[in-house]
């Protein structure tokens, strides 16, 4: 059967053909478009994009050191399925990172970034509390609210390192917001952050950043099995 991604190129993106290509199934999978099982046929995407082979090879090895999918060799690559182990380990090493991050950037963040953060955390809070929730653009301001506090670490291989696992976990993000509504205990967690950043206390953001992790983590895997059984 003919494989349909609703999925193309974008003829005035300047990034190089592997990584738009990467950019655009990593899209589609988050968005849940490409479903978790689901094989994607070299020959089939190739020509659909209008593309040949090689860039399209290079994307999917690019995918799959992101755990997105898993490439199989002269077929093609087959999407990574949710597991409850997966999401474990990726949010402990996530949290164990992130944390670290954190604790980092309590001394060098400026007011200017800690003024950004409440503002994000104020957008947060609009949409947490609204009836008509948009879980895409939380889940974006979210993720730059943590952008800010990881990038003020100065550390560039933690904030590279962190960056590729934040990548592996937005698709558990997809899944996870728009079924389950913990938006507001988060928006709360958020404040204390922030709150501790002010105060410049190490090792209490630290902690409170780990717990955060570990808050999502333990929802997530709850979710994910009561959805295998």
């Amino acid at each position: 059967m003919k494989q349909e991604l609703e999925i193309s190129l974008k003829p005035d993106d300047l990034k190089p053909l592997r990584d738009r290509i990467a950019d655009l199934i990593r899209a589609s999978i988050l968005k849940g478009k490409i479903k978790p099982g689901e094989r994607l046929m070299e020959i089939e995407v190739a020509k659909q994009l209008g593309i040949s082979r090689t860039p399209l090879r290079e994307a999917f090895l690019q995918l799959e050191s992101e755990g997105f999918v898993k490439v199989i060799p002269r077929k093609g690559a087959i999407v990574a399925e949710t597991t409850p182990d997966d999401a474990e380990e990726t949010y402990q090493i996530k949290g164990a990172l992130e944390a670290l991050a954190a604790k980092l950037a309590t001394e060098q963040i400026t007011k200017e970034k800690i003024d950004k953060l409440i503002e994000l955390n104020e957008r947060m809070r609009k949409i947490s509390q609204s009836k008509q929730k948009d879980y895409s653009e939380f889940l974006e301001l979210n993720s730059a609210f943590h952008k800010i506090i990881n990038e003020s670490s100065g550390n560039q291989k933690l904030i590279r390192m962190i960056g590729n696992l934040r990548y592996q976990t937005f698709r558990y993000n997809y899944i996870f917001l728009s079924l389950i509504s913990h938006l507001k205990d988060s928006v709360k967690e958020h404040d204390a952050i922030i709150k501790a950043l002010k105060k410049k206390n190490a090792d209490l953001v630290e902690k409170l950043v780990e717990k955060h992790n570990e808050n999502a983590k333990n929802l997530l895997v709850k979710f994910i099995k009561s959805q295998k059984q």
